[in-house]
């Protein structure tokens, strides 16, 4: 299947051939729940369809955020189970727009739900004009968990949103914090590495038969990298022991400038080991900033 941002018509077929029933992470609705304009009545008398249309829009969006994230497709009518039936006939884009539902979803949550779009599939065999909207919702992180318009918390789960325990809240409560702290010090971390490497490059160029202070060739290391265990256990294994291999590199290349050059007190030259060294500092240093850079991608 092609990304949601390319779907069009024959993306909405394929749906229905796959006969892919709702999940936790699916959810199948005909294209009348798009018109927010209905005036007509409920039995139970209590607000026009229109109106239920919108809640479900913002409860059912908030609730997936607090789940696992989810696609939301409308335009395809179910049958008994969650299992798609057809594609239906759309709507006509003059009584609702990708603007206007993203405007609904904006303003209704709290915290905003970010990361998400609307993506509009033009629908040509069902008549000029005639349109349908897929909305794709990623799993909340650092602004979880969202509370809908009714100031309450829902989850989704399987093919239903069911309202959020007081434990639940909590416990999300607490992983936001953690995924917060946990980028801030990766970010950190980059700026330390970055630092580091434009280090290593500027004394790599220093000529080996030139002497330096001893103090000015040291290659000083920030407490946020020694301290850096909760975001260098974020990436993958091969860039962890990247990064222990570069704060072993660090500590060998500084002990090595203390005591090289015996015969020279506060001045010392660079020997081909220690070029070798700053050479795996810099290597070492790259990799692991960008392997930073693609965990800070992540964040919503």
């Amino acid at each position: 299947m092609r990304d949601v941002r390319q779907w069009d018509e024959s993306d909405l077929e394929r749906v229905v051939m796959s006969d892919q029933k709702e999940t936790t992470t699916l959810d199948y609705k005909d294209s009348a729940a798009l018109n927010f304009r209905d005036q007509t009545q409920r039995r139970d008398r209590r607000g026009a369809l229109g109106e239920k249309h919108r809640q479900d829009l913002i409860r059912d969006v908030a609730s997936m955020a607090n789940a696992e994230g989810a696609l939301i497709v409308y335009g395809i009518a179910e049958r008994n189970g969650g299992y798609p039936e057809h594609v239906d006939d759309g709507v006509d884009p003059a009584t609702v727009s990708a603007e206007q539902i993203e405007q609904i979803i904006l303003t209704n949550i709290n915290p905003r739900v970010e990361g998400f779009f609307v993506h509009r599939i033009d629908l040509t065999s069902r008549g000029q004009g005639k349109c349908t909207f897929v909305i794709s919702i990623p799993k909340a992180q650092k602004s979880a968990p969202h509370q809908s318009d009714d100031k309450l918390y829902y989850r989704r789960h399987d093919a239903t949103k069911l309202k959020m325990e007081d434990n639940e809240i909590r416990d999300m409560i607490g992983r936001s914090l953690e995924f917060g702290r946990r980028f801030g010090i990766a970010w950190d971390l980059l700026v330390e590495i970055r630092r580091i490497v434009a280090n290593a490059e500027g004394r790599s160029r220093i000529s080996r038969y030139d002497y330096f202070p001893r103090q000015q060739l040291v290659i000083p290391v920030s407490p946020s990298l020694r301290s850096s265990g909760v975001a260098i256990m974020s990436l993958p294994r091969q860039l962890r022991e990247e990064a222990a291999n570069l704060i072993g590199n660090i500590d060998i290349y500084n002990s090595e400038i203390e005591t090289v050059d015996p015969g020279q007190r506060e001045n010392a030259r660079l020997t081909e080991a220690l070029l070798n060294l700053l050479r795996a500092i810099i290597d070492g240093g790259t990799k692991i900033y960008a392997g930073l850079s693609d965990v800070l991608q992540d964040q919503p």
